[in-house]
């Protein structure tokens, strides 16, 4: 009986090879049986906040030029130079911060803030926005809020 399988195994050694590479594929390409997702083991942020580092704060901006900054920076924002923006009460250009991480809003797009060292923020909430935000390149390194405020003008009578 062995005799006889093997002689027929000899005779149709191509079919014999054609099953066995076939049973191999099929168990190599199988699928696992529950693919594991990454996304569940960690919790999905609620806000931003939780991406704060120690030391820093977020401070909300209102940018003029919102519209097209959308569409320059990505989904969580860029590094920008911040400039006053000129209007009716203030002149503009005047450099306010450098090397700003900005972050754009999840839930609305359009709102931004910039992070900055806590002890810097009174200095940005001094001037009256909105801002003009420029992008730089994020691998310059060393942020800073500009130390030059407005200049006073000083004037002086002799007779």
């Amino acid at each position: 009986m062995q005799q006889k399988i093997l002689i027929a195994l000899k005779n149709n050694y191509l079919l014999v090879a054609f099953v066995c590479l076939g049973l191999i594929s099929f168990f190599i390409t199988r699928p696992a049986a529950e693919p594991v997702q990454k996304d569940t083991f960690l919790p999905e942020p609620k806000s931003v906040d939780t991406f704060i580092p120690r030391g820093f704060v977020l401070v909300p901006i209102e940018i003029s030029n919102a519209e097209s900054l959308a569409s320059l920076v990505g989904d969580m924002g860029g590094v920008v130079d911040l400039y006053l923006a000129s209007n009716e009460k203030q002149k503009g250009g005047l450099k306010v911060g450098s090397k700003l991480k900005l972050l754009r809003a999840p839930l609305n797009p359009q709102q931004y803030a910039v992070l900055v060292k806590e002890t810097e923020s009174s200095r940005l909430l001094s001037y009256a926005g909105p801002f003009i935000a420029v992008v730089q390149n994020p691998d310059e390194k060393g942020t800073q809020l500009s130390s030059s405020g407005p200049s006073r003008v000083r004037v002086e009578y002799q007779n």
